[in-house]
């Protein structure tokens, strides 16, 4: 991501429907799963530090990215404790932390089994893994190479590597499951009629009134996920957990 992505996405996480709804469904779900607040919290590729403020208040977070430029934002924010790595290699001990989450960063991963591998190993007994990654392969399109993705996730081998490294899985569901269709049709348009200016992809300036509409929307739908899982969307959360000591003297 260069100078100009980071800043924009800086702005962008203030308001776009896209991060603010996303926070409404990492909220949602921490409620139900986290029963206080003295959690050691990483979150993995925290960018410019958008996710921060929502996990502070389960706990002391640490923020890490590739990017020094992103961190220096984070610090912005007030958030200083902070790790300049990949998520293939963290330098922490076995055991740190209580939750990770990564919110739509594995498929930025080259190897994105050593990453969840990686995410196993710093986990306490008991800890657990949020994670969202964006959804099917018919969907790839111009925004997923102007954001350098590797892949889009079949539900079926997104779930397969989070069980190969490990993991039990707790929840895992599609989401933006509302605007889907909304989605596709963009999509679908924009490969029919593609376009040369590429700068503007990531982020589709919208009417203040349609932001809202769709912040409205994630919002209802981190509401519903609380009680059940979504069979379609543009994206899947997944909330695995690391087997406890007692559940490994079970197996």
């Amino acid at each position: 991501m260069n100078s100009e992505e980071i800043q924009k996405l800086y702005k962008f996480e203030q308001f776009y429907w896209w991060h603010v709804g996303r926070r409404k469904i990492l909220s949602s779900l921490l409620r139900r799963f986290l029963k206080n607040n003295e959690n050691q919290i990483l979150e993995i590729g925290c960018g410019t530090g958008g996710n921060l403020e929502v996990l502070s208040r389960w706990g002391k977070v640490t923020g890490l990215d590739i990017s020094e430029e992103a961190l220096n934002f984070c610090r912005k924010r007030g958030f200083n404790n902070l790790i300049l790595s990949t998520a293939e290699r963290i330098n922490v001990s076995d055991k740190t932390f209580d939750l990770v989450v990564a919110m739509d960063v594995l498929e930025h991963i080259e190897n994105d089994k050593k990453a969840i591998k990686e995410t196993w190993r710093i986990l306490k007994p008991g800890g657990y893994f949020l994670a969202t990654v964006p959804a099917y392969q018919f969907l790839w399109s111009e925004h997923d190479e102007v954001l350098h993705h590797h892949r889009r996730y079949l539900f079926s081998s997104f779930l397969n590597k989070m069980q190969d490294a490990g993991f039990d899985i707790i929840k895992m569901s599609y989401i933006i499951s509302f605007v889907f269709p909304i989605v596709l049709v963009y999509r679908t348009a924009r490969k029919i009629f593609p376009t040369k200016d590429k700068k503007n992809i990531a982020y589709i300036t919208l009417p203040k009134f349609i932001n809202n509409f769709f912040v409205l929307a994630l919002q209802f739908e981190a509401f519903l996920l609380r009680f059940l899982n979504f069979p379609f969307g543009v994206s899947i959360i997944c909330i695995a957990q690391k087997s406890s000591p007692q559940d490994y003297a079970r197996h």
